[in-house]
């Protein structure tokens, strides 16, 4: 049905123009991009069916046997650790008659069962039996002939404790994807990082919103003026892009509870990012924030045109995650980012309540600040009038 909607049901004649023009002329995406039903439906089938898509956490399935459901642009999948520690992705439905075959977190299963009929696969997706499928007693388990019925397979990558999935499977390879993210973290050493603890956020606006508060800095000074005291807009630079990767950075004079004090440091980290914090989005949904001491991952997962749920992961390097005597750094930090996002949340529900307004459709942009919100807005647009 999605393929009905045209470029032209969203756009009008001017809107590409304005789009690619000076920012101090142009313009973010409008209303509809925010409150339409069949743009959200174009939205799943062109951006996050056809790209790398964040779908969940390595941690989470530790340990082979260990799977865990998700739902990436209206699919259900499930994520497994197969017998060789591998992790796989596969559409979430029995190959017989489509019933959902896992629905909550599972620590060490030996295979996967639907209830229905019982039919039975491995945890690297094959069918393994069909009781009964020739009759009453009469079982296939002839493997051999089972593998057009074994469970469907999507492509999936890891980077480091980061699931992603590619649901069309004709996105580029995933490391020439992350290419322009990874060439920016030149000193950070991923591999000292330790899952901490994760916080979840329902939010009453559309996903873009999230991402593009997260990009910009310049609300901090209205929004966050106890974070404006730590680094203030004389020192904030505008944010960058290289495609797909939004990006931006300050560097600040002085340590704080909640970034850069109390905890290790990465190891080996260039003088220079000793007292710098960074930010990144991975279009379209997948954001992080590096400082000396700590990752902090977040997501923004869809769950309705005007509604998202955030993730937001908290990584310390080492022991710096677990061990006693940083629990209460690690607490300072967890209770900043509770606070950061409670000031963040009122802000975007306000801008998803404005998108309904005749008065607003696109905005009127900062030069300075907001070039990184209108290339955000081509990355979307131009997924969106993709054949």
């Amino acid at each position: 049905m999605a393929a009905a909607f045209t470029a032209s049901d969203f756009f009008d004649e001017s809107f590409g123009e304005r789009l690619y023009c000076p920012t101090q002329d142009g313009s973010s995406l409008p209303n509809i991009a925010y409150v339409s039903g069949e743009f959200d439906r174009l939205e799943r089938e062109r951006i996050f069916r056809r790209t790398w898509v964040f779908a969940g956490f390595a941690h989470r399935i530790a340990n082979p046997g260990d799977m865990l459901p998700v739902e990436i642009a209206g699919s259900p999948l499930v994520l497994v650790r197969g017998r060789d520690g591998r992790i796989r992705a596969f559409h979430n439905a029995c190959r017989h008659r489509g019933a959902k075959l896992v629905l909550q977190r599972i620590e060490g299963g030996r295979s996967i069962i639907c209830p229905n009929h019982s039919w039975s696969y491995s945890l690297e997706g094959g069918l393994m039996a069909r009781p009964h499928f020739h009759g009453g007693d009469r079982h296939d388990i002839n493997k051999a002939a089972c593998h057009r019925a074994d469970l469907v397979p999507v492509r999936c990558g890891i980077w480091h404790d980061w699931i992603f999935v590619n649901l069309d499977g004709k996105a580029e390879e995933l490391d020439v994807h992350l290419e322009p993210l990874i060439r920016q973290l030149d000193g950070y050493d991923f591999s000292a990082l330790s899952f901490s603890e994760s916080m979840e956020f329902d939010i009453r606006a559309n996903w873009k919103l999230v991402i593009e508060n997260f990009i910009e800095p310049y609300h901090v000074f209205s929004c966050h003026p106890w974070l404006n005291d730590f680094v203030g807009m004389a020192e904030r630079t505008a944010p960058a892009f290289d495609r797909h990767v939004l990006m931006c950075g300050y560097d600040f004079r002085h340590t704080d509870p909640a970034r850069g004090e109390g905890l290790p440091y990465f190891p080996g980290l260039p003088e220079s990012r000793r007292k710098r914090g960074e930010w990144f989005v991975l279009f379209p949904n997948f954001a992080f924030e590096i400082f000396p001491d700590q990752v902090d991952v977040f997501v923004a997962t869809p769950t309705g045109v005007a509604a998202c749920r955030e993730t937001i992961a908290l990584y310390f390097i080492g022991e710096g995650a677990t061990a006693p005597r940083y629990a209460e750094a690690r607490d300072r930090v967890a209770e900043n980012w509770k606070a950061l996002n409670a000031e963040d949340i009122g802000i975007i529900e306000r801008m998803q309540a404005g998108r309904y307004s005749e008065g607003f459709d696109g905005g009127v942009l900062s030069p300075y600040w907001d070039p990184v919100l209108q290339h955000f807005a081509r990355l979307v647009y131009e997924r969106i009038i993709e054949n």
